[in-house]
């Protein structure tokens, strides 16, 4: 009977330690100060896995933008994303394919979404992101934040695209 429960444990455990690092072991973060406020960035970085996502995409989808729970934003200084003004605080963001080669960033105020529908309404600014073909292939998702002389620049990369804008750091 002990041999049973020793088996038991050892098969929870073996089962349950990877589903563990799935769900967590994959956020990646970037911060960046401007004028004085930080900017951090959490997000889930899913890999490619054979995939062509930014241009499979059809036009008018909403992405949750990475893996798992939705990517945040937290900003201690007032933005102005498209010549409106989005406060102080944490958002969610989401990536909206606009056209065939266009996207906007979209910041809504819900935050810690986990495996919920996508946003279509309630955001906050939306940001016009231009689409460029990158130097380099990467098969894992990666965004940064940058300060772009004063301005906060977003690069999100993936494959060998990267959708790429600035706003404000008030």
């Amino acid at each position: 009977m002990k041999f049973n429960k020793t088996i038991l444990c050892l098969l929870v455990v073996c089962i349950a330690i990877p589903a563990c690092a799935q769900m967590s072991g994959e956020r990646q973060t970037s911060e960046v100060t401007i004028k004085g406020k930080k900017l951090s960035l959490n997000y889930g970085s899913p890999n490619l896995n054979g995939r062509d996502v930014f241009s499979l995409a059809p036009v008018g989808m909403v992405w949750r933008l990475g893996k798992n729970q939705a990517t945040e934003i937290t900003t201690t200084g007032d933005l102005t994303v498209a010549g409106k003004t989005v406060k102080a605080g944490k958002y969610s963001l989401w990536a909206k394919k606009t056209g065939e080669n266009s996207w906007v960033l979209a910041f809504h105020p819900k935050t810690g979404i986990w495996g919920e529908p996508a946003m279509k309404d309630g955001y906050v600014a939306e940001l016009p992101l231009k689409m460029e073909k990158a130097g380099d292939a990467v098969e894992q998702l990666n965004i940064s934040l940058v300060d772009m002389s004063g301005k906060a620049g977003i690069k999100i990369h993936w494959g060998t695209a990267e959708l790429v804008g600035t706003f404000d750091v008030n």
